[in-house]
């Protein structure tokens, strides 16, 4: 009896232990003193590498302007910094990162005729080295990455989509074929992982017909592959981003509305494959298990009961939604999808024929919009600089993070989601992420000095609970004062963790003189 007990407890801890839920820690914090009104730093994640901090100096002397550079590593721990100094009328426009660099791009001055400025920062061998990038047209920048040490970029010449390749080896950039094509959107520009890039343009042949146009370019701008992709003429495409070879297959998942309609019904996705007919998978929002959750059961159900009754009647379901993509993270069993739901004051304008594009990282251009793509937002976007898309005229409610899973074919199998509390602002931000630990999908927001964060395990009916947590200080003897609202965010940073800035007034209490600073922080968030 007594080893029958036993057994029967080391089997009831086991199991306890298999659905313990997930805790949060935040092992390291840097901070940055900062005086009056002054910005912080704009954060680019390195991922293991760690991160990157530009700031530049309000102060210029004789036209020129300084801008510091602080590389910190996983810990938080300032490893290296140094500066570089241009003209005091340069814009950072756009940043990437590859191993051991970061590369950040300015233009020189707001006009489209402008040069480009291209900083490569090797943080491992402690160099910079510079370009001067010259295009001789008017340019309209809405993306840039690098592939390989080419610099790309994207954007519209004349209002038809262009992507241009900077070769250091070469001093006249490329101009890459078969874009120049009217009733044609850029969607994305996107670098992958075996340093080839990928182009996703939405193409409208006439009123009823939409094509998808997938290329694949290496670094140096030898065409892979050309496919296009047949949209259903019931719809059209409002913004699209693709994997970026990480698995074997390239991925495209977007929002689609009926129509000429301005707001989304729904997720499409398709796997791409040039040498046989390619299916898209569309699904409703109304048909995902946890898209609607932000609205409350009672409407949810409502909504859910229209959508399938209309879909008998043979209709279309009318639930529309703003609803953009944010990046994909692929996995051994697939692919998961980062959406966020939004409502603007403004008329949403998503449609391709409408609208320029929303770009992952490109920065204080007018034609740079939301974040849609891993390197920022990914997501590394984390800028404390104007951009097109903040305006004190723009009222912005961020409602849910939505994560979706997508199987190697392209279907959804699941959907996990966080209520965004009453998050408000004068742009459209990336509000929340997540990271994937085991079987678990664990989501994260930060608002004011607050974090939010949610763990849904996929083998789990029960409904997952939003738990809520303080941003930690450096010291016990530290006391919050102030934190500005709408200032900072979080992101996924490597593995199982994340990393989240703002502001903060701090008083330490142990000092005799200046007891009250103001700092721009980062905390290290770890999922354990």
């Amino acid at each position: 009896m007594k080893l029958k007990v036993t057994f029967l407890f080391f089997w009831t801890c086991l199991i306890a232990v298999s659905i313990a839920k997930a805790q949060l820690s935040q092992p390291f914090r840097f901070e940055k003193e900062i005086k009056g009104s002054e910005q912080g730093p704009m954060v680019v994640s390195l991922k293991k590498e760690g991160l990157a901090l530009i700031s530049d100096d309000e102060e210029s002397l004789q036209g020129q302007k300084k801008w510091l550079i602080e590389i910190l590593d996983s810990t938080l721990s300032k490893i290296w910094s140094t500066d570089i100094e241009l003209n005091n009328r340069a814009l950072l426009v756009g940043f990437e990162y590859n191993t051991n660099h970061v590369y950040f791009l300015f233009r020189e001055g707001e006009s489209s005729y402008y040069n480009f400025q291209l900083f490569t920062i090797n943080f491992v061998e402690q160099k910079v080295s510079h370009d001067d990038v010259k295009f001789e047209i008017d340019f309209k920048l809405t993306h840039f990455t690098m592939s390989g040490s080419s610099g790309i970029f994207g954007g519209y010449i004349n209002s038809e989509p262009a992507v241009l390749l900077y070769d250091r080896s070469s001093s006249h950039p490329k101009v890459l074929p078969g874009l120049f094509m009217r009733d044609t959107k850029l969607l994305d520009v996107r670098a992958n992982q075996n340093e080839s890039f990928n182009i996703l343009l939405a193409e409208r042949k006439d009123r009823d017909k939409t094509i998808l146009g997938v290329r694949t370019f290496d670094h140096q701008g030898n065409l892979l592959i050309d496919d296009n992709i047949d949209i259903d003429p019931r719809y059209s495409v409002l913004n699209g981003i693709t994997s970026v070879l990480e698995r074997d297959e390239l991925m495209i998942v977007g929002t689609y509305a009926e129509g000429s309609g301005r707001e989304a019904l729904g997720l499409f996705s398709s796997v791409v494959d040039p040498f046989s007919e390619q299916m898209v998978n569309y699904i409703d929002f109304a048909s995902m298990d946890h898209f609607l959750d932000y609205l409350g059961p009672k409407r949810a159900e409502d909504i859910k009961n229209k959508s399938q009754k209309l879909k008998t009647q043979g209709l279309l379901p009318n639930f529309t939604a703003s609803v953009l993509p944010v990046r994909i993270e692929e996995r051994s069993n697939g692919f998961f999808l980062l959406a966020e739901v939004y409502r603007s004051n403004q008329v949403n304008s998503n449609n391709y024929w409408r609208t320029n594009s929303y770009p992952a990282n490109t920065l204080g251009s007018p034609y740079y919009g939301y974040g849609s793509g891993y390197n920022m937002y990914n997501p590394s976007y984390a800028s404390p600089y104007p951009t097109a898309r903040s305006s004190p005229h723009l009222e912005v409610q961020m409602f849910e993070s939505l994560v979706v899973q997508i199987d190697p074919n392209g279907n959804v199998q699941k959907s996990a989601s966080i209520k965004l509390d009453n998050v408000r602002s004068n742009g459209i931000e990336q509000t929340g992420d997540f990271v994937l630990k085991q079987d678990s999908i664990f989501l994260l927001y930060k608002k004011d000095n607050d974090i939010f964060y949610q763990e849904e395990l996929r083998a789990d009916d029960d409904k997952p609970t939003v738990n809520q947590t303080k941003i930690k200080l450096n010291s016990f003897n530290d006391e919050l004062k102030f934190d500005q609202t709408q200032e900072g965010s979080t992101r996924h940073w490597f593995g199982e963790h994340f990393y989240v800035w703002g502001y903060q007034t701090i008083r330490d209490k142990t000092r005799v003189s200046d007891k009250v600073r103001r700092v721009f922080y980062v905390n290290r968030i770890t999922v354990e």
